[in-house]
């Protein structure tokens, strides 16, 4: 007898092949993962609350740090959205009261703030209004709530009573948006973030004390008319526990650095200043360090600092940090922490032992087991020079140049990929395909000289970014350049629909979720804080309506030559899925029909529902093997 060869079946051979690997990552797998938040501490130091996020609903959890026992606060009132997973670290929208009975929280029902016990139980409506609330806070009396108030007419601060259904008082000037208070401790002042509003706060705002007793508001920080910014985002200021000091992020060196005014004297002084970006500060209870997170490299990490100046990190490593809480003795810090390849959890920081510990092991069975890969930063260098920084993720196992590609382009477009836990890029690792996350000119996270570069060349030089990024991987060897799909959510839609129909010939399909299509019909469609967002990138509309025009995807409908898949919410205010109709009339008038386009009851900028989760993967899957990898 001759001996038989081996023969390996055709199945197998199909499934060498990148795209098509056996997968041990499922979408139901990626739908179950809560996503979680930092946390506040009881004023005994027993409990941790904080707010866990699943299946399109958010709920206020209580941990015992004593037995580790978690308890859901809310019930018939579920607490705030938490963002979209995979777009930013989660933070809450509640506050304690200084005696730890109640619980202050907006809740997505309505919109509204609500009272709770901090044992649970019926919940009560704060306020009476139009409109919604949110950046909810506990005056320290725990006599009086402060919270943004959101109408047709007004986004600004109201103060309200704690006795319920009561009319809020409005303390900010109307004139100007306003958000995110934060009291101080003799509960008559307060300090919020204010801007005008026929622009953005992006590059121009300031910093307002309201003095409640006289009813008068001073500014503190004023960028208005002066091309400065405190910070490109609210909240990022804090009063120092005894009043004296008013910590704060500003960009005056180019930098979001932190600064320490004295106000007192009104003067400020620079307490943190380097090439990096802080983010969430944080006094200690008695007033003497600050803990706050440093953005650099694409990492978010937990650092400390005196009142002099000395700083240090504490937790420091390849993740990314958010929700900073200080335990009532000042020895401890809490703190959500993720990876690409470790889902949320809480962590907590003791100062005396220098150490972290997990305090939460949420997870999914199978998820630790499913051979996610760790996460590279790498950089490119775009056609002008410009440095561009991003996240590359690959299979462990490379198959030089045979790898299909998904250029993963974030939203804002003022925000930033960093070393974050997001499931989608490891659920197509996990497949064989490689995906970059790209950091193009305009993200956060490098300076304001970075993030200005954006302005007037949205639209062509982020795309020249994104493009030199295939270009670098295709100089490595890395991935087939004839299967490069753009995929991105917001910005990224917008971005992914503008390279498809002004670059065509270099991507075999595109995905675009929630996608701006047309600039021009867009500032009557979105919502208030994003009205003026196309005015500051590419100037007045009807000043500048050539340029709305040729960056819109939909007058280059014809030149599209890739399938687009474009999902969709119903109830998106940011970006209305009437930008989805005016692309698909557009690809019909240009004699186009290889598109497919859904739209998901329910779900508004990102999906929150596993429904909609299972259901996008599973769209994504058969949308890219039927025209990427069988073509």
């Amino acid at each position: 007898m001759t001996a038989t060869q081996s023969y390996t079946p055709k199945s197998a051979r199909a499934a060498q092949r990148p795209g098509y690997w056996t997968p041990t990552l499922s979408a139901g797998m990626v739908a179950q993962i809560r996503d979680i938040t930092g946390g506040i501490w009881s004023p005994d130091g027993r409990y941790l609350y904080f707010a866990m996020g699943h299946n399109a609903r958010s709920d206020i959890m209580r941990l015992d740090l004593n037995d580790k026992s978690v308890t859901q606060i809310t019930s018939d009132y579920p607490a705030a959205p938490l963002m979209m997973m995979g777009q930013t670290a989660g933070t809450f929208d509640f506050s304690l009261s200084p005696d730890g009975s109640q619980i202050v929280y907006m809740s997505e029902t309505d919109g509204k703030a609500y009272l709770i016990s901090s044992e649970g139980g019926l919940a009560k409506r704060v306020s009476l209004g139009e409109g919604a609330q949110s950046g909810v806070t506990f005056s320290p009396d725990g006599k009086q709530v402060a919270f943004t108030t959101l109408s047709e007419e007004v986004f600004g601060i109201g103060v309200a009573g704690t006795g319920g259904n009561q009319w809020p008082r409005l303390v900010s000037d109307p004139e100007f948006y306003a958000f995110a208070p934060r009291w101080f401790k003799d509960g008559k002042r307060l300090i919020y973030f204010a801007y005008d509003k026929h622009t953005t706060f992006f590059y121009e705002n300031r910093l307002m004390l309201a003095d409640l007793e006289t009813g008068q508001s001073t500014v503190l920080f004023d960028g208005l008319d002066k091309d400065v910014a405190y910070h490109f985002m609210p909240g990022n200021y804090a009063p120092s526990p005894d009043g004296k000091y008013l910590a704060y992020v500003s960009e005056e060196s180019g930098w979001s650095n932190i600064y320490l005014m004295d106000l007192v004297t009104g003067k400020s002084r620079c307490l943190i200043g380097e090439a990096a970006e802080h983010h969430d500060l944080q006094w200690s209870p008695d007033g003497s360090k600050l803990a706050y997170l440093t953005s650099k490299n694409s990492t978010l990490t937990v650092h400390l600092a005196t009142l002099d100046g000395k700083h240090e990190a504490l937790d420091e490593g390849q993740f990314v940090c958010a929700g900073l809480g200080w335990s009532p003795d000042g020895t401890r810090l809490t703190y959500s922490k993720q990876s690409p390849s470790m889902p949320p959890n809480i962590w907590l920081y003791d100062l005396n032992q220098k150490q972290a510990s997990q305090l939460t092991r949420y997870n999914t069975g199978g998820v630790a087991q499913a051979g996610l890969v760790e996460a590279e930063v790498v950089t490119w260098t775009s056609p002008d020079g410009t440095e561009i920084e991003g996240i590359l993720l690959k299979p462990e196992k490379i198959q030089p140049g045979k790898h299909p590609l998904l250029l993963y382009i974030h939203g804002g477009p003022m925000m930033q990929y960093n070393l974050r836990w997001d499931p989608y890029p490891q659920y197509w690792v996990n497949r064989g395909w490689v995906v970059l996350q790209p950091n193009f000119r305009g993200s956060t996270g490098y300076g304001r000289d970075f993030r200005k570069a954006l302005l007037g060349t949205w639209g062509v030089s982020d795309m020249e970014d994104n493009l030199a990024g295939i270009d670098y991987l295709n100089a490595q060897g890395l991935i087939d350049p004839s299967k490069v799909v753009s995929w991105g959510l917001s910005g990224g839609g917008y971005a992914t629909m503008r390279l498809l129909s002004g670059w065509p010939d270099r991507f075999k399909a595109g995905m675009a979720l929630a996608g701006l299509s047309n600039l021009v019909s867009f500032p009557e469609q979105t919502d208030k804080p994003a009205a003026f967002l196309l005015q500051i990138l590419l100037g007045v509309r009807n000043e500048n309506l050539d340029i709305y025009k040729e960056r819109s995807a939909v007058n280059l409908a014809h030149q599209v030559k890739a399938p687009l898949l474009i999902l969709e919410g119903d109830v998106d205010y940011r970006v209305p899925s009437k930008q989805g109709e005016e692309m698909i009339e557009a690809l019909k008038k240009a004699g186009k029909t290889d598109f497919e386009r859904h739209v998901y009851a329910g779900e508004g900028h990102g999906w929150r529902k596993v429904s909609s989760v299972e259901d996008y993967i599973e769209r994504m899957e058969k949308f890219l093997t039927k025209w990427v990898l069988e073509r």
